[in-house]
């Protein structure tokens, strides 16, 4: 338990610097809003590619940590090379490399600490709350080294992180799997005819678009506003670190209440969430606005993780978390960055979060038939 806790501090410690610091990156390398949200929206493409790929290779090898720890051996390689380049265009293709590995790594150790915590009984939460605070801290931390030393360097801090990250992973064990089934064409078959999976895939893709849009927008848009490098490290901090309580709490919950439920809510509270960020300009009021992410973003995906892996067959539930979470970060990654970074650059970031207020809205409404009918059944 303890060392898959270090090990989502430090890989998630990375996610920050791919995810909520890079647009700082990009806009010292020269790059437009449109620009950055392209390499974004890009990278989120190759994830709906490579996530599922290596979940199946997971599962047909029956072993997580080894696919794991070669998706990061390539990822650091394809590192070092992302942060030597400087050309819109080879930047945008290096980093489409590094996406297609490091995309996995998020969704194969999420399936190793389930299967974990379903085995021996361990709060997931307690465990998965550690790649939060790594998110949080690193934001913070590396924005203040950026801004001492200069953000031409957040490329070695990354490696630096990275090589941390594979060193831990070499220490973490597989969880033997209930079922020695191995997965086949006729499974994988079955996991695409299976409707319930389906059509929560199709929820979760409405409800989690617009947060991957926040993710990849928020730091221009505080920018924009005139927040620095620490403010914008600290609104990353406050989100993550927020989230941790219910992180811990959710595993109990979810032995009481359908995990249904907990999507429904979770909606509604992103919806509302997007709401109260159209509705203010002032860039350290959406900074404190970040604490909702501490309800909203645990509360949805403990309860959505845990449920794909009840509506389908045990031999493919790593393929089926990967695709999950390819389709709800990678589509949605392709749909809010792409599609959120056009939107704001023609409407306005508080046009851009109406939006993305009434879209989770939808999400929200369909959660709640779904658990409807799933209690009259």
């Amino acid at each position: 338990m303890i060392r898959l806790s270090i090990f989502f501090f430090l890989l998630f410690c990375t996610f920050a610097i791919t995810g909520a610091l890079m647009p700082l990156y990009l806009n010292y390398l020269g790059f437009s809003t449109d620009q950055i949200g392209l390499q974004l929206a890009l990278g989120a493409v190759i994830a709906v590619i490579g996530q599922p790929l290596f979940g199946y290779v997971s599962d047909r090898l029956q072993s997580t940590k080894k696919v794991l720890i070669g998706v990061m051996i390539a990822g650091l390689i394809s590192g070092m090379i992302y942060f030597m380049l400087d050309s819109f265009y080879f930047v945008i293709v290096s980093f489409i490399i590094l996406n297609f590995f490091m995309s996995a790594s998020g969704p194969l150790i999420e399936n190793l600490t389930i299967a974990y915590s379903q085995r021996y009984n361990a709060n997931y939460g307690l465990i998965r709350l550690w790649g939060d605070i790594g998110v949080g801290t690193s934001s913070v931390v590396v924005a203040f080294l950026i801004s001492l030393i200069g953000i031409q360097y957040m490329g070695a801090i990354y490696i630096a992180m990275l090589l941390a990250g594979m060193i831990t992973a070499l220490f973490l064990q597989d969880v033997e799997r209930k079922s020695k089934a191995v997965i086949s064409m006729k499974s994988i078959g079955q996991l695409f005819s299976n409707r319930n999976y389906l059509w929560f895939l199709f929820i979760s893709l409405i409800i989690f678009t617009t947060n991957r849009m926040n993710d990849s927008l928020l730091t221009v848009y505080l920018s924009n506003l005139g927040a620095t490098e620490s403010q914008i490290g600290m609104a990353w901090m406050l989100a993550t670190f927020a989230s941790a309580p219910l992180f811990i709490v959710m595993g109990k919950l979810l032995k009481k209440y359908s995990e249904m439920v907990f999507v429904s809510i979770a909606a509604f509270l992103y919806s509302v969430r997007w709401f109260l960020y159209s509705w203010f300009d002032d860039a350290v009021v959406i900074i404190y606005l970040q604490l909702l992410n501490g309800i909203s973003f645990p509360v949805f995906i403990v309860a959505a993780l845990f449920l794909v892996t009840k509506i389908v067959q045990d031999e493919v539930i790593a393929t089926a978390q990967t695709v999950y979470i390819a389709v709800i970060v990678g589509l949605g990654g392709l749909i809010g960055s792409g599609g959120g970074g056009w939107y704001m650059e023609s409407f306005g970031p508080q046009a851009t979060y109406v939006l993305g207020g009434y879209i989770t809205l939808i999400g929200a409404i369909l959660s709640v038939i779904t658990l409807y009918k799933q209690k009259k059944q």
